[in-house]
């Protein structure tokens, strides 16, 4: 049987560069892969881009939803004026961060049994051991903790970004590990069998415990509020989306198993958050329900530079400068090089190619970063 040749487009202001166009054209010509798309924040990654998605009927690739499962966002609005937030405050926040959202592990474990069953003793034995420890925590990376004050109404919002912690991986290494056939490299399930019914059963758990995560760190940020500030989280117009998954759709006549790694589900009327950087704006957006881009956006702005590149070309001088308008922690400063505002594509461009896409209902600045690294 021939296959069907797959659909292709992308948002990428910039030309692709030859790495980025033989990663598309592996996946393209993958076993069952109906259409591929890149984000406008589309950057290389190990096996497929970040800021991919891709449609297929029947297989699933879990190294196209990649390892940090359920790595999200949340966004909630602080009864808080921005200028409120100075340096002693600031100072404040951070020791009572550095104390109560741990970027690595907490001191008990939380119970982990609530939020479902997964499909294998040894992911079962993980779950329990480090995934009750890590529940809570921030993690480190691209993670990270930032107060932002709204452009139109000067009021404080938080925003969270984290993820599955030590649950995605293991569960994307053990099902490449079992993974029923490969395709240009890449291994598969078929959502038919017993083994890809397992994997969607544990990449949906891997989701809702990344959730739990975001919305246990929203809590003790609630502390902190009430603590310094005498004032609350609103949650009313929280949003709450994550941007690595699986899910079934409909793409014209047919249902599609959609892959989405580093990209924003964007429905009509589907609410996201794309972040820039520690130095750069974000936005709260409104999708479109655009079809072409199997109703996706890019999730945050998208590196331009690697992190070994960031490390050894932003010297800590040029990210101070970077980051003048925003708290920091000094001690984590020479870290902090590999995530500089400079390492990330201008989140402008970024919003200018998607704007068939989504509509900025809100844009914000950062306050206060608080990082992973």
């Amino acid at each position: 049987m021939i296959k069907k040749k797959a659909t292709f487009k992308h948002w990428l202001s910039e030309k692709t560069s030859k790495e980025l166009d033989e990663q598309s054209k592996k996946l393209l010509h993958a076993k069952d892969v109906r259409h591929v798309r890149l984000m406008a924040d589309a950057h290389l990654a190990n096996d497929v881009c970040v800021g991919c998605v891709l449609a297929t009927k029947t297989l699933l690739y879990p190294a196209a939803v990649g390892g940090d499962i359920g790595c999200g966002m949340l966004a909630a609005e602080v009864d808080l004026n921005s200028d409120d937030i100075d340096a002693s405050t600031a100072e404040n926040i951070f020791a009572h961060l550095k104390t109560n959202v741990p970027i690595q592990a907490q001191r008990k474990p939380h119970f982990v049994d609530s939020i479902g069953k997964l499909s294998s003793d040894k992911l079962r034995q993980v779950a329990q051991r480090s995934g009750g420890l890590q529940l809570g925590t921030l993690g480190r990376g691209n993670h990270f903790l930032e107060l932002q004050r709204c452009h139109t109404s000067n009021q404080v919002w938080i925003m969270i970004h984290t993820g599955s912690r030590c649950m995605g991986p293991a569960i994307r290494d053990f099902y490449l590990t079992h993974a029923e056939g490969q395709s240009k490299g890449l291994g598969y399930l078929d959502s038919e069998t017993e083994r890809g019914e397992s994997y969607l059963n544990d990449m949906q758990w891997a989701r809702r415990y990344a959730e739990r995560n975001r919305l246990l760190i929203l809590e003790q940020c609630q502390q902190l509020f009430q603590k310094f500030f005498s004032t609350t989280i609103d949650t009313a117009q929280m949003i709450h989306c994550d941007h690595n998954h699986l899910e079934r759709i409909s793409i014209g006549r047919e249902q599609h198993w959609v892959h989405r790694k580093g990209a924003c589900s964007v429905k009509g009327g589907e609410y996201a958050v794309i972040p820039g950087s520690m130095g750069s704006d974000s936005f709260h957006v409104k999708g479109k329900g655009n079809a072409d881009s199997l109703y996706s956006s890019s999730h945050g702005a998208g590196r331009q530079m690697s992190r070994k590149m960031a490390s050894r070309s932003i010297t800590t001088n040029h990210l101070k400068e970077q980051l003048k308008s925003t708290f920091y922690q000094p001690e984590k400063l020479a870290k902090l090089t590999e995530e500089a505002p400079s390492s990330y594509k201008n989140i402008d461009n970024v919003m200018a190619q998607q704007r068939k896409l989504v509509t900025a209902v809100r844009r914000l600045s950062p306050i206060l970063s608080y990082k992973g690294v």
